[in-house]
Protein backbone atom coordinates (compact mmCIF):
# COMPACT_ATOMS: atom_id res chain seq x y z
CA UNK A 1 0.00 0.00 0.00
CA UNK A 2 1.60 3.19 -1.10
CA UNK A 3 1.43 6.55 -2.80
CA UNK A 4 2.42 7.07 -6.44
CA UNK A 5 3.13 10.18 -8.47
CA UNK A 6 4.40 10.51 -12.00
CA UNK A 7 4.89 12.42 -15.23
CA UNK A 8 4.32 11.20 -18.79
CA UNK A 9 5.35 14.14 -20.94
CA UNK A 10 5.42 14.93 -24.63
CA UNK A 11 9.02 16.08 -24.38
CA UNK A 12 12.22 15.13 -22.53
CA UNK A 13 12.34 15.82 -18.81
CA UNK A 14 13.95 18.99 -17.49
CA UNK A 15 15.35 19.68 -14.05
CA UNK A 16 12.16 21.47 -13.05
CA UNK A 17 10.15 18.38 -14.06
CA UNK A 18 12.27 16.21 -11.80
CA UNK A 19 11.81 18.71 -8.99
CA UNK A 20 8.04 18.66 -9.50
CA UNK A 21 7.96 14.86 -9.53
CA UNK A 22 9.95 14.72 -6.31
CA UNK A 23 7.72 17.33 -4.68
CA UNK A 24 4.60 15.39 -5.69
CA UNK A 25 6.06 12.15 -4.32
CA UNK A 26 7.05 13.86 -1.07
CA UNK A 27 3.54 15.27 -0.70
CA UNK A 28 2.31 11.67 -0.40
CA UNK A 29 4.81 10.71 2.31
CA UNK A 30 2.08 9.86 4.84
CA UNK A 31 0.76 7.18 2.45
CA UNK A 32 4.13 5.45 2.44
CA UNK A 33 6.24 6.32 5.49
CA UNK A 34 8.56 3.30 5.21
CA UNK A 35 10.53 4.03 2.04
CA UNK A 36 10.63 6.09 -1.12
CA UNK A 37 12.10 5.81 -4.59
CA UNK A 38 12.11 7.23 -8.09
CA UNK A 39 12.87 6.16 -11.64
CA UNK A 40 12.95 8.29 -14.75
CA UNK A 41 13.81 8.23 -18.42
CA UNK A 42 14.79 11.75 -19.39
CA UNK A 43 14.57 11.27 -23.15
CA UNK A 44 11.17 9.55 -22.97
CA UNK A 45 9.77 12.21 -20.62
CA UNK A 46 8.79 9.66 -17.97
CA UNK A 47 9.11 10.07 -14.20
CA UNK A 48 7.81 7.55 -11.62
CA UNK A 49 7.81 8.41 -7.91
CA UNK A 50 6.86 6.06 -5.08
CA UNK A 51 6.22 6.19 -1.33
CA UNK A 52 6.11 2.77 0.30
CA UNK A 53 4.05 1.32 3.11
CA UNK A 54 5.73 -2.06 3.59
CA UNK A 55 3.24 -4.90 4.01
CA UNK A 56 4.61 -7.84 1.95
CA UNK A 57 8.34 -8.64 1.51
CA UNK A 58 9.45 -5.90 3.87
CA UNK A 59 13.02 -5.74 2.60
CA UNK A 60 14.61 -4.47 -0.58
CA UNK A 61 12.76 -7.03 -2.70
CA UNK A 62 9.63 -4.90 -2.64
CA UNK A 63 11.19 -1.51 -3.31
CA UNK A 64 9.65 0.65 -6.01
CA UNK A 65 9.58 1.91 -8.63
CA UNK A 66 10.50 -1.56 -9.86
CA UNK A 67 12.39 -2.00 -13.11
CA UNK A 68 13.08 -5.09 -15.19
CA UNK A 69 14.73 -4.52 -18.54
CA UNK A 70 13.08 -1.56 -20.22
CA UNK A 71 9.83 -1.94 -18.25
CA UNK A 72 9.05 -0.04 -15.06
CA UNK A 73 6.22 -0.09 -12.50
CA UNK A 74 5.02 2.22 -9.75
CA UNK A 75 2.13 0.66 -7.90
CA UNK A 76 -0.20 1.27 -4.97
CA UNK A 77 -2.21 -1.58 -3.49
CA UNK A 78 -2.16 -5.31 -2.85
CA UNK A 79 -2.46 -8.21 -5.30
CA UNK A 80 -4.07 -10.82 -3.09
CA UNK A 81 -3.66 -13.72 -5.52
CA UNK A 82 0.00 -12.93 -6.23
CA UNK A 83 1.17 -16.34 -5.05
CA UNK A 84 -1.07 -18.14 -7.54
CA UNK A 85 0.02 -15.77 -10.30
CA UNK A 86 3.66 -16.31 -9.38
CA UNK A 87 3.13 -20.04 -9.84
CA UNK A 88 1.58 -19.50 -13.28
CA UNK A 89 4.46 -17.26 -14.30
CA UNK A 90 6.92 -19.81 -12.99
CA UNK A 91 5.37 -22.45 -15.22
CA UNK A 92 6.02 -20.07 -18.12
CA UNK A 93 9.69 -19.97 -17.17
CA UNK A 94 9.65 -16.59 -15.41
CA UNK A 95 11.61 -16.69 -12.15
CA UNK A 96 11.02 -14.24 -9.31
CA UNK A 97 13.85 -12.61 -7.43
CA UNK A 98 11.69 -11.57 -4.45
CA UNK A 99 8.59 -12.51 -2.47
CA UNK A 100 6.90 -9.25 -3.41
CA UNK A 101 3.51 -8.90 -5.05
CA UNK A 102 4.97 -5.87 -6.84
CA UNK A 103 7.36 -8.06 -8.81
CA UNK A 104 4.55 -10.47 -9.64
CA UNK A 105 2.52 -7.57 -11.02
CA UNK A 106 5.45 -6.27 -13.05
CA UNK A 107 6.23 -9.69 -14.49
CA UNK A 108 2.53 -10.33 -15.19
CA UNK A 109 2.38 -7.11 -17.21
CA UNK A 110 5.54 -8.04 -19.09
CA UNK A 111 4.23 -11.53 -19.86
CA UNK A 112 0.48 -11.04 -20.44
CA UNK A 113 0.36 -7.37 -21.33
CA UNK A 114 -2.84 -5.42 -20.79
CA UNK A 115 -4.83 -8.62 -20.19
CA UNK A 116 -2.91 -9.16 -16.95
CA UNK A 117 -5.31 -6.84 -15.11
CA UNK A 118 -8.14 -9.29 -15.75
CA UNK A 119 -6.28 -11.93 -13.72
CA UNK A 120 -5.77 -9.80 -10.62
CA UNK A 121 -7.66 -10.18 -7.37
CA UNK A 122 -6.72 -7.08 -5.50
CA UNK A 123 -6.99 -3.39 -4.88
CA UNK A 124 -4.58 -1.42 -7.01
CA UNK A 125 -3.72 1.67 -8.94
CA UNK A 126 -0.55 1.57 -10.99
CA UNK A 127 1.44 3.00 -13.87
CA UNK A 128 3.39 0.62 -16.12
CA UNK A 129 5.94 1.72 -18.71
CA UNK A 130 6.84 -0.78 -21.45
CA UNK A 131 9.58 1.30 -23.04
CA UNK A 132 7.28 2.93 -25.58
CA UNK A 133 4.05 3.85 -23.85
CA UNK A 134 2.48 3.84 -20.41
CA UNK A 135 -0.64 2.24 -19.02
CA UNK A 136 -2.57 3.53 -16.00
CA UNK A 137 -4.92 1.04 -14.35
CA UNK A 138 -7.32 0.81 -11.39
CA UNK A 139 -8.82 -2.20 -9.61
CA UNK A 140 -12.32 -3.54 -10.38
CA UNK A 141 -14.09 -1.58 -7.63
CA UNK A 142 -12.02 1.61 -7.49
CA UNK A 143 -10.65 0.89 -4.01
CA UNK A 144 -7.37 2.59 -4.87
CA UNK A 145 -7.77 6.01 -6.50
CA UNK A 146 -5.72 7.33 -9.39
CA UNK A 147 -6.07 10.91 -10.63
CA UNK A 148 -4.49 12.17 -13.82
CA UNK A 149 -4.17 15.67 -15.23
CA UNK A 150 -3.93 16.31 -18.95
CA UNK A 151 -2.02 19.47 -19.87
CA UNK A 152 -0.21 20.93 -22.86
CA UNK A 153 3.00 19.39 -21.49
CA UNK A 154 1.57 15.88 -21.09
CA UNK A 155 0.02 13.76 -18.36
CA UNK A 156 0.63 13.93 -14.60
CA UNK A 157 -0.80 11.31 -12.23
CA UNK A 158 -1.14 10.91 -8.48
CA UNK A 159 -2.77 8.77 -5.79
CA UNK A 160 -4.42 11.92 -4.49
CA UNK A 161 -5.95 14.97 -6.08
CA UNK A 162 -4.42 17.66 -3.87
CA UNK A 163 -0.75 17.36 -4.93
CA UNK A 164 -1.67 17.53 -8.64
CA UNK A 165 -3.76 20.64 -8.17
CA UNK A 166 -1.23 22.44 -5.99
CA UNK A 167 1.89 21.65 -7.98
CA UNK A 168 0.32 22.29 -11.37
CA UNK A 169 -1.51 25.38 -10.05
CA UNK A 170 -4.78 24.17 -11.54
CA UNK A 171 -8.00 26.15 -11.55
CA UNK A 172 -11.12 24.66 -10.01
CA UNK A 173 -14.53 25.00 -11.62
CA UNK A 174 -17.82 23.14 -11.89
CA UNK A 175 -20.36 23.56 -14.66
CA UNK A 176 -24.09 23.68 -13.92
CA UNK A 177 -24.64 19.95 -14.28
CA UNK A 178 -21.78 19.02 -11.97
CA UNK A 179 -22.98 21.56 -9.41
CA UNK A 180 -26.41 19.94 -9.58
CA UNK A 181 -24.85 16.49 -9.20
CA UNK A 182 -22.74 17.52 -6.21
CA UNK A 183 -25.57 19.23 -4.36
CA UNK A 184 -27.91 16.29 -5.08
CA UNK A 185 -25.51 13.45 -4.25
CA UNK A 186 -22.78 14.90 -2.05
CA UNK A 187 -19.96 14.03 -4.43
CA UNK A 188 -18.70 14.93 -7.90
CA UNK A 189 -19.27 11.85 -10.09
CA UNK A 190 -16.13 10.42 -11.65
CA UNK A 191 -14.35 10.69 -13.96
CA UNK A 192 -14.95 14.42 -13.39
CA UNK A 193 -13.25 16.19 -10.49
CA UNK A 194 -13.52 19.76 -9.29
CA UNK A 195 -10.53 20.53 -11.53
CA UNK A 196 -11.53 20.35 -15.23
CA UNK A 197 -8.00 19.28 -16.18
CA UNK A 198 -8.04 16.28 -13.81
CA UNK A 199 -9.95 13.05 -14.18
CA UNK A 200 -10.26 10.18 -11.78
CA UNK A 201 -9.78 6.81 -13.44
CA UNK A 202 -13.00 4.86 -12.95
CA UNK A 203 -13.22 1.32 -11.52
CA UNK A 204 -11.97 -1.57 -13.68
CA UNK A 205 -10.49 0.90 -16.16
CA UNK A 206 -7.22 1.40 -17.97
CA UNK A 207 -5.92 4.26 -20.05
CA UNK A 208 -2.92 4.19 -22.36
CA UNK A 209 -0.66 7.23 -22.59
CA UNK A 210 1.48 7.54 -25.71
CA UNK A 211 4.01 10.37 -25.97
CA UNK A 212 2.20 12.33 -23.32
CA UNK A 213 -1.27 11.95 -24.85
CA UNK A 214 -3.91 9.82 -23.09
CA UNK A 215 -6.32 7.65 -25.01
CA UNK A 216 -9.89 7.22 -23.85
CA UNK A 217 -10.16 4.99 -20.81
CA UNK A 218 -11.59 1.52 -21.36
CA UNK A 219 -13.09 -1.01 -18.97
CA UNK A 220 -11.78 -4.56 -18.56
CA UNK A 221 -14.68 -5.73 -16.37
CA UNK A 222 -18.28 -4.71 -15.84
CA UNK A 223 -19.95 -5.93 -12.64
CA UNK A 224 -22.80 -8.29 -13.52
CA UNK A 225 -26.20 -8.03 -11.89
CA UNK A 226 -28.84 -10.67 -11.45
CA UNK A 227 -32.01 -10.94 -13.51
CA UNK A 228 -35.22 -10.80 -11.48
CA UNK A 229 -37.29 -13.94 -11.70
CA UNK A 230 -40.98 -14.21 -12.43
CA UNK A 231 -43.76 -15.07 -10.06
CA UNK A 232 -43.41 -15.30 -6.31
CA UNK A 233 -40.01 -14.55 -4.79
CA UNK A 234 -38.34 -17.53 -3.21
CA UNK A 235 -35.63 -17.47 -0.56
CA UNK A 236 -32.16 -18.45 -1.62
CA UNK A 237 -31.48 -22.13 -1.22
CA UNK A 238 -28.92 -23.52 1.20
CA UNK A 239 -26.83 -24.36 -1.86
CA UNK A 240 -26.93 -20.67 -2.79
CA UNK A 241 -25.75 -19.72 0.69
CA UNK A 242 -23.00 -22.36 0.44
CA UNK A 243 -21.74 -20.86 -2.83
CA UNK A 244 -21.76 -17.39 -1.28
CA UNK A 245 -19.83 -18.68 1.72
CA UNK A 246 -17.27 -20.45 -0.48
CA UNK A 247 -16.53 -17.32 -2.50
CA UNK A 248 -16.33 -15.15 0.62
CA UNK A 249 -14.04 -17.55 2.47
CA UNK A 250 -11.72 -17.74 -0.54
CA UNK A 251 -11.60 -13.97 -0.78
CA UNK A 252 -10.99 -13.63 2.96
CA UNK A 253 -8.18 -16.19 3.00
CA UNK A 254 -6.26 -14.31 0.31
CA UNK A 255 -6.70 -11.04 2.22
CA UNK A 256 -5.06 -12.48 5.32
CA UNK A 257 -1.63 -12.73 3.66
CA UNK A 258 0.76 -10.13 5.08
CA UNK A 259 4.19 -9.89 6.65
CA UNK A 260 2.90 -7.54 9.37
CA UNK A 261 0.16 -8.05 11.99
CA UNK A 262 -3.45 -7.61 10.90
CA UNK A 263 -6.20 -6.24 13.10
CA UNK A 264 -9.87 -6.97 12.44
CA UNK A 265 -12.15 -3.95 12.83
CA UNK A 266 -15.17 -5.30 14.71
CA UNK A 267 -18.38 -3.36 15.26
CA UNK A 268 -21.76 -4.62 16.39
CA UNK A 269 -22.89 -5.02 12.77
CA UNK A 270 -23.50 -8.10 10.68
CA UNK A 271 -20.74 -7.58 8.10
CA UNK A 272 -17.75 -7.36 10.45
CA UNK A 273 -19.20 -10.08 12.71
CA UNK A 274 -19.42 -12.37 9.69
CA UNK A 275 -15.79 -11.69 8.78
CA UNK A 276 -14.73 -12.41 12.36
CA UNK A 277 -16.75 -15.64 12.39
CA UNK A 278 -15.28 -16.90 9.11
CA UNK A 279 -11.76 -16.06 10.26
CA UNK A 280 -12.21 -18.07 13.43
CA UNK A 281 -14.48 -20.93 12.42
CA UNK A 282 -13.48 -21.58 8.81
CA UNK A 283 -9.85 -20.44 8.63
CA UNK A 284 -8.84 -20.94 12.27
CA UNK A 285 -7.23 -17.52 12.46
CA UNK A 286 -7.12 -15.72 15.80
CA UNK A 287 -6.88 -12.14 14.65
CA UNK A 288 -7.06 -9.36 17.19
CA UNK A 289 -10.47 -7.68 17.03
CA UNK A 290 -10.36 -3.91 17.28
CA UNK A 291 -13.14 -1.57 18.29
CA UNK A 292 -12.57 2.14 18.67
CA UNK A 293 -14.23 3.94 21.56
CA UNK A 294 -15.23 7.56 21.08
CA UNK A 295 -15.29 9.03 24.60
CA UNK A 296 -16.28 12.45 23.28
CA UNK A 297 -18.85 13.37 20.67
CA UNK A 298 -21.98 11.58 19.50
CA UNK A 299 -20.53 8.70 17.47
CA UNK A 300 -22.20 5.41 18.40
CA UNK A 301 -20.16 3.36 20.88
CA UNK A 302 -20.24 -0.30 19.83
CA UNK A 303 -17.56 -1.61 22.17
CA UNK A 304 -19.77 -3.71 24.48
CA UNK A 305 -21.63 -5.46 21.67
CA UNK A 306 -18.41 -6.07 19.71
CA UNK A 307 -16.72 -7.47 22.82
CA UNK A 308 -19.56 -9.98 23.25
CA UNK A 309 -19.14 -11.21 19.66
CA UNK A 310 -15.37 -11.55 20.07
CA UNK A 311 -15.78 -13.41 23.37
CA UNK A 312 -18.22 -15.91 21.87
CA UNK A 313 -15.80 -16.63 19.02
CA UNK A 314 -12.82 -16.84 21.36
CA UNK A 315 -11.03 -13.98 19.65
CA UNK A 316 -8.84 -11.46 21.46
CA UNK A 317 -10.51 -8.05 21.60
CA UNK A 318 -8.87 -4.68 22.01
CA UNK A 319 -10.68 -1.40 22.61
CA UNK A 320 -8.78 1.55 21.20
CA UNK A 321 -9.70 4.96 22.53
CA UNK A 322 -9.93 7.76 20.01
CA UNK A 323 -7.49 10.45 21.08
CA UNK A 324 -8.18 12.93 18.28
CA UNK A 325 -9.44 16.32 19.42
CA UNK A 326 -13.13 16.34 18.38
CA UNK A 327 -12.81 20.03 17.54
CA UNK A 328 -10.60 19.08 14.58
CA UNK A 329 -13.43 16.97 13.15
CA UNK A 330 -14.86 19.72 11.01
CA UNK A 331 -15.72 20.57 7.42
CA UNK A 332 -12.18 21.78 6.76
CA UNK A 333 -10.90 18.29 7.58
CA UNK A 334 -13.44 16.70 5.25
CA UNK A 335 -12.33 18.90 2.35
CA UNK A 336 -8.65 18.43 3.18
CA UNK A 337 -8.93 14.63 3.12
CA UNK A 338 -10.90 14.46 -0.14
CA UNK A 339 -8.98 17.25 -1.88
CA UNK A 340 -12.25 18.59 -3.32
CA UNK A 341 -15.78 19.36 -2.09
CA UNK A 342 -17.54 16.39 -0.49
CA UNK A 343 -20.59 16.01 1.68
CA UNK A 344 -19.39 12.72 3.14
CA UNK A 345 -18.89 13.62 6.79
CA UNK A 346 -18.58 9.88 7.46
CA UNK A 347 -14.90 10.27 6.62
CA UNK A 348 -14.39 11.91 10.02
CA UNK A 349 -14.97 8.86 12.27
CA UNK A 350 -12.94 6.76 9.79
CA UNK A 351 -10.14 9.31 10.14
CA UNK A 352 -10.31 9.03 13.93
CA UNK A 353 -10.58 5.24 13.90
CA UNK A 354 -7.47 4.91 11.73
CA UNK A 355 -5.51 7.37 13.86
CA UNK A 356 -6.18 5.12 16.84
CA UNK A 357 -5.56 1.80 15.06
CA UNK A 358 -2.26 2.70 13.40
CA UNK A 359 -0.62 2.92 16.81
CA UNK A 360 -0.80 -0.89 16.89
CA UNK A 361 -1.31 -2.20 13.33
CA UNK A 362 -0.44 -1.46 9.71
CA UNK A 363 -3.32 -3.48 8.21
CA UNK A 364 -6.99 -3.49 9.16
CA UNK A 365 -9.58 -5.98 7.93
CA UNK A 366 -13.01 -4.40 7.40
CA UNK A 367 -16.55 -5.07 6.25
CA UNK A 368 -16.59 -2.27 3.66
CA UNK A 369 -18.80 -3.06 0.69
CA UNK A 370 -20.93 -5.78 2.28
CA UNK A 371 -24.11 -3.70 2.07
CA UNK A 372 -23.48 -2.77 -1.54
CA UNK A 373 -22.70 -6.29 -2.73
CA UNK A 374 -25.78 -7.89 -1.15
CA UNK A 375 -28.13 -4.86 -1.13
CA UNK A 376 -28.18 -4.72 2.66
CA UNK A 377 -28.98 -1.09 3.38
CA UNK A 378 -32.18 -0.49 5.32
CA UNK A 379 -33.44 2.04 2.80
CA UNK A 380 -33.62 -0.76 0.22
CA UNK A 381 -36.34 -2.35 2.32
CA UNK A 382 -38.39 0.82 1.98
CA UNK A 383 -38.05 0.84 -1.79
CA UNK A 384 -39.04 -2.84 -1.86
CA UNK A 385 -42.12 -2.34 0.32
CA UNK A 386 -43.25 0.60 -1.79
CA UNK A 387 -42.34 -0.97 -5.13
CA UNK A 388 -45.94 -1.20 -6.36
CA UNK A 389 -46.50 2.49 -5.68
CA UNK A 390 -43.20 3.59 -7.24
CA UNK A 391 -44.09 1.42 -10.23
CA UNK A 392 -47.39 3.17 -10.91
CA UNK A 393 -47.67 5.28 -14.08
CA UNK A 394 -46.31 8.81 -13.71
CA UNK A 395 -49.74 10.51 -14.04
CA UNK A 396 -51.11 8.42 -11.15
CA UNK A 397 -48.18 9.26 -8.92
CA UNK A 398 -48.55 12.91 -9.90
CA UNK A 399 -52.15 12.81 -8.67
CA UNK A 400 -50.87 11.47 -5.35
CA UNK A 401 -48.53 14.45 -5.15
CA UNK A 402 -51.34 16.92 -5.82
CA UNK A 403 -53.66 15.18 -3.35
CA UNK A 404 -50.97 15.25 -0.72
CA UNK A 405 -50.53 18.98 -1.14
CA UNK A 406 -54.25 19.50 -0.56
CA UNK A 407 -54.44 17.23 2.47
CA UNK A 408 -51.15 18.30 4.07
CA UNK A 409 -49.35 16.52 6.91
CA UNK A 410 -48.33 12.93 6.34
CA UNK A 411 -50.20 12.79 3.03
CA UNK A 412 -48.07 15.67 1.74
CA UNK A 413 -44.87 13.93 2.82
CA UNK A 414 -45.98 10.70 1.15
CA UNK A 415 -46.96 12.53 -2.06
CA UNK A 416 -43.62 14.30 -2.24
CA UNK A 417 -41.76 11.00 -2.01
CA UNK A 418 -43.74 9.13 -4.65
CA UNK A 419 -44.96 11.86 -7.03
CA UNK A 420 -41.73 12.91 -8.71
CA UNK A 421 -40.95 11.99 -12.34
CA UNK A 422 -39.28 8.59 -12.69
CA UNK A 423 -35.82 10.09 -13.27
CA UNK A 424 -36.15 12.06 -10.02
CA UNK A 425 -37.66 9.46 -7.68
CA UNK A 426 -34.30 8.42 -6.22
CA UNK A 427 -33.32 12.05 -5.66
CA UNK A 428 -36.74 12.92 -4.21
CA UNK A 429 -36.28 10.26 -1.53
CA UNK A 430 -32.58 10.78 -0.93
CA UNK A 431 -33.07 14.51 -0.51
CA UNK A 432 -36.56 14.58 0.97
CA UNK A 433 -38.13 17.17 1.25
CA UNK A 434 -35.67 19.37 -0.68
CA UNK A 435 -36.30 18.20 -4.26
CA UNK A 436 -38.04 21.48 -5.31
CA UNK A 437 -34.96 23.41 -4.14
CA UNK A 438 -32.70 21.12 -6.19
CA UNK A 439 -34.94 21.31 -9.25
CA UNK A 440 -34.43 25.07 -9.29
CA UNK A 441 -30.70 24.57 -9.88
CA UNK A 442 -29.48 25.30 -13.43
CA UNK A 443 -28.45 22.03 -15.03
CA UNK A 444 -30.48 19.83 -12.69
CA UNK A 445 -33.06 18.68 -15.23
CA UNK A 446 -30.57 17.72 -17.95
CA UNK A 447 -28.21 16.02 -15.49
CA UNK A 448 -30.94 14.01 -13.73
CA UNK A 449 -32.53 12.94 -17.02
CA UNK A 450 -29.24 11.44 -18.16
CA UNK A 451 -27.97 10.09 -14.84
CA UNK A 452 -31.19 8.25 -14.00
CA UNK A 453 -32.41 7.19 -17.43
CA UNK A 454 -33.52 3.60 -17.94
CA UNK A 455 -36.44 1.33 -17.24
CA UNK A 456 -35.10 -0.61 -14.25
CA UNK A 457 -37.66 -0.71 -11.38
CA UNK A 458 -36.69 1.66 -8.59
CA UNK A 459 -36.32 -1.08 -5.96
CA UNK A 460 -33.60 -2.65 -8.13
CA UNK A 461 -32.15 0.56 -9.58
CA UNK A 462 -31.32 2.07 -6.18
CA UNK A 463 -29.04 -0.73 -4.89
CA UNK A 464 -27.39 -0.93 -8.31
CA UNK A 465 -26.75 2.83 -8.21
CA UNK A 466 -25.27 2.48 -4.72
CA UNK A 467 -22.92 -0.26 -5.92
CA UNK A 468 -21.89 1.28 -9.24
CA UNK A 469 -21.86 4.97 -8.30
CA UNK A 470 -22.03 5.77 -4.59
CA UNK A 471 -19.54 3.10 -3.47
CA UNK A 472 -16.67 4.12 -5.81
CA UNK A 473 -17.41 7.85 -5.76
CA UNK A 474 -18.17 8.46 -2.10
CA UNK A 475 -17.53 5.53 0.23
CA UNK A 476 -14.27 4.03 -1.05
CA UNK A 477 -12.46 7.38 -1.46
CA UNK A 478 -13.35 8.16 2.16
CA UNK A 479 -11.84 4.93 3.44
CA UNK A 480 -8.75 5.25 1.25
CA UNK A 481 -7.98 8.89 1.99
CA UNK A 482 -8.71 8.64 5.72
CA UNK A 483 -6.75 5.42 6.28
CA UNK A 484 -3.78 6.32 4.12
CA UNK A 485 -3.48 9.73 5.75
CA UNK A 486 -2.27 7.68 8.73
CA UNK A 487 -0.29 5.05 6.80
CA UNK A 488 -2.86 2.31 7.51
CA UNK A 489 -3.98 -0.24 4.96
CA UNK A 490 -7.64 -1.32 4.95
CA UNK A 491 -8.71 -4.58 3.28
CA UNK A 492 -12.19 -5.91 2.62
CA UNK A 493 -13.12 -9.43 1.49
CA UNK A 494 -16.50 -8.26 0.18
CA UNK A 495 -14.98 -6.45 -2.80
CA UNK A 496 -14.04 -9.48 -4.82
CA UNK A 497 -15.04 -10.33 -8.39
CA UNK A 498 -15.83 -13.99 -7.65
CA UNK A 499 -18.17 -12.98 -4.84
CA UNK A 500 -19.96 -10.36 -6.95
CA UNK A 501 -20.40 -12.86 -9.78
CA UNK A 502 -21.85 -15.45 -7.38
CA UNK A 503 -24.38 -12.90 -6.07
CA UNK A 504 -25.24 -11.95 -9.66
CA UNK A 505 -26.41 -15.51 -10.17
CA UNK A 506 -29.19 -15.04 -7.60
CA UNK A 507 -32.65 -13.60 -8.16
CA UNK A 508 -32.00 -10.05 -6.90
CA UNK A 509 -35.48 -9.88 -5.42
CA UNK A 510 -34.37 -12.54 -2.93
CA UNK A 511 -31.83 -10.09 -1.53
CA UNK A 512 -34.66 -7.69 -0.61
CA UNK A 513 -37.81 -9.68 0.09
CA UNK A 514 -36.86 -11.42 3.35
CA UNK A 515 -35.58 -8.61 5.55
CA UNK A 516 -32.55 -6.38 5.75
CA UNK A 517 -29.25 -8.19 5.20
CA UNK A 518 -31.17 -11.49 5.15
CA UNK A 519 -28.51 -13.27 3.10
CA UNK A 520 -25.62 -12.46 5.42
CA UNK A 521 -27.82 -13.03 8.48
CA UNK A 522 -28.55 -16.54 7.28
CA UNK A 523 -24.86 -17.23 6.82
CA UNK A 524 -23.92 -15.59 10.13
CA UNK A 525 -26.55 -17.70 11.89
CA UNK A 526 -24.34 -20.71 11.24
CA UNK A 527 -21.73 -19.26 13.59
CA UNK A 528 -23.36 -16.91 16.11
CA UNK A 529 -26.54 -16.93 18.21
CA UNK A 530 -29.07 -14.41 16.91
CA UNK A 531 -29.06 -12.25 20.05
CA UNK A 532 -25.48 -11.21 19.29
CA UNK A 533 -26.26 -9.71 15.90
CA UNK A 534 -30.03 -9.19 15.65
CA UNK A 535 -29.95 -5.51 16.50
CA UNK A 536 -30.66 -2.34 14.52
CA UNK A 537 -27.83 -1.30 12.22
CA UNK A 538 -25.87 1.49 13.91
CA UNK A 539 -23.85 2.48 10.87
CA UNK A 540 -20.63 4.45 10.94
CA UNK A 541 -21.77 8.01 10.61
CA UNK A 542 -20.93 11.41 11.95
CA UNK A 543 -23.59 13.69 13.46
CA UNK A 544 -24.03 16.35 10.79
CA UNK A 545 -25.60 18.82 13.21
CA UNK A 546 -22.16 19.08 14.84
CA UNK A 547 -20.81 20.53 11.57
CA UNK A 548 -23.55 23.10 10.92
CA UNK A 549 -24.74 24.09 14.40
CA UNK A 550 -23.89 27.71 15.22
CA UNK A 551 -22.13 28.14 11.87
CA UNK A 552 -23.10 31.20 9.81
CA UNK A 553 -24.38 30.62 6.31
CA UNK A 554 -21.77 30.81 3.54
CA UNK A 555 -21.97 33.97 1.47
CA UNK A 556 -21.06 32.51 -1.91
CA UNK A 557 -21.48 28.96 -3.20
CA UNK A 558 -21.11 28.72 -6.95
CA UNK A 559 -23.85 30.62 -8.71
CA UNK A 560 -26.40 30.10 -5.93
CA UNK A 561 -28.32 33.16 -4.86
CA UNK A 562 -28.22 34.37 -1.28
CA UNK A 563 -31.90 33.55 -0.92
CA UNK A 564 -31.32 29.94 -2.05
CA UNK A 565 -28.57 29.53 0.54
CA UNK A 566 -30.73 31.15 3.22
CA UNK A 567 -33.53 28.68 2.49
CA UNK A 568 -31.21 25.80 3.36
CA UNK A 569 -29.72 27.55 6.36
CA UNK A 570 -33.06 28.44 7.88
CA UNK A 571 -34.07 24.77 7.76
CA UNK A 572 -30.72 23.15 8.54
CA UNK A 573 -31.75 21.83 11.98
CA UNK A 574 -35.03 20.39 10.74
CA UNK A 575 -35.47 16.67 9.96
CA UNK A 576 -34.71 15.51 6.46
CA UNK A 577 -32.16 16.53 3.89
CA UNK A 578 -31.77 20.21 4.72
CA UNK A 579 -28.95 19.49 7.16
CA UNK A 580 -27.21 17.29 4.60
CA UNK A 581 -27.56 20.05 2.01
CA UNK A 582 -26.09 22.51 4.51
CA UNK A 583 -23.03 20.26 4.92
CA UNK A 584 -22.58 20.11 1.13
CA UNK A 585 -22.86 23.89 0.86
CA UNK A 586 -20.32 24.36 3.66
CA UNK A 587 -17.89 21.95 2.00
CA UNK A 588 -18.15 23.73 -1.36
CA UNK A 589 -17.86 27.17 0.22
CA UNK A 590 -14.81 26.18 2.25
CA UNK A 591 -13.10 24.59 -0.74
CA UNK A 592 -13.57 27.57 -3.04
CA UNK A 593 -12.58 29.99 -0.26
CA UNK A 594 -9.30 28.11 0.04
CA UNK A 595 -8.88 28.15 -3.73
CA UNK A 596 -9.28 31.93 -3.81
CA UNK A 597 -6.69 32.32 -1.07
CA UNK A 598 -4.26 29.97 -2.85
CA UNK A 599 -4.56 31.85 -6.13
CA UNK A 600 -4.42 35.26 -4.56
Amino acid sequence: MCGIFGLLLKRPLREDDLALGRAGTAALAYRGPDDHGEWFDIDAGVYFGHRRLSIIDLGAGGQQPMVRGQEALTYNGEIYNYRALSGQLGQAGIAMSSQSDSEVLLQAMRHWGRSAVERLDGMFAFAFWDGQEAMLAVDPFGEKPLYYATTEEGVYFSSELGPLARLLKLDAALDDEHWAAFLSLGYIPSPQTVYPAVRRLEPASVVTVTKGVPARSTRYWTPPSGEPGRGAVRPLSEANIDSLAEALIGSLERRLVADVPIGLFLSSGVDSALIASLCRRELDRELDCLTVAFPEGDVTNECEAAAAIAAYLGLPHRILENQVDPETANIARVVELFGQPSGNSGILPVDQLCAAAVRHYKVGLTGIGGDEVTWGYGKNQTYWRWRHIFGLPAPVRRLMLEAGRLLGGGAARFGNRVGAPKTELYLANKNFPALPWLKALPGFDSWAAEAFAGDCPLELAVPLFDFNEVLPNMQLPAFDHASMRHGLELRTPFLNRDLVEVVAGFDPRALLAFGQKSVFRRLLGRYLPADLYERPKAGFSFPEEFLVRNVPSPKIVGALSASAIDTVWDAKMEPGAWRTLAVRLLAAAHFFDQERLAHG
